[in-house]
């Protein structure tokens, strides 16, 4: 399935309290109105507008990428696709995404603790 698109926020589930697990604050990352926009091909790019912030990750699958957390900091991970969908190991929680049909499914899952889900709608081109 083809990640390309522009997706814009349906649902949510738990985004505050994952915020609050991970130590941000609502109010850096509102997502009240956030877009997400994917290109796949050679390379993956996802951007992210939340409110008036972006944040873009650019990788290639299987090699290290260096991407940012929400709350500004760097790291260095390996982002994988595993049973289609993206996996992606960020310093306190585990991101997942997958498209089915023209909804995105993006999963925040901390180990043992709080999961946060957000469900996308594809925009028509």
């Amino acid at each position: 399935m083809s990640f390309n698109g522009k997706y814009v926020l349906e649902s949510q589930e738990n985004y505050k309290e994952f915020l609050e697990a991970i130590g941000v604050s609502k109010v850096e990352v509102a997502n009240e109105d956030m877009v997400t926009d994917i290109y796949q091909g050679a390379y993956y790019s996802i951007t992210k507008y939340m409110g008036g912030d972006s944040v873009t990750h650019t990788f290639m699958l299987n090699r290290e990428a260096e991407l940012e957390d929400l709350d500004g900091t760097t790291f260095k991970t390996t982002v994988r696709l595993e049973g289609g969908k993206i996996k992606i190991q960020f310093p306190k929680y585990v991101y997942t995404a997958e498209v089915s049909g023209d909804k995105l499914t993006e999963i925040n899952s901390i180990p043992n603790g709080i999961t946060n889900k957000m469900v996308s709608k594809r925009q028509a081109v």
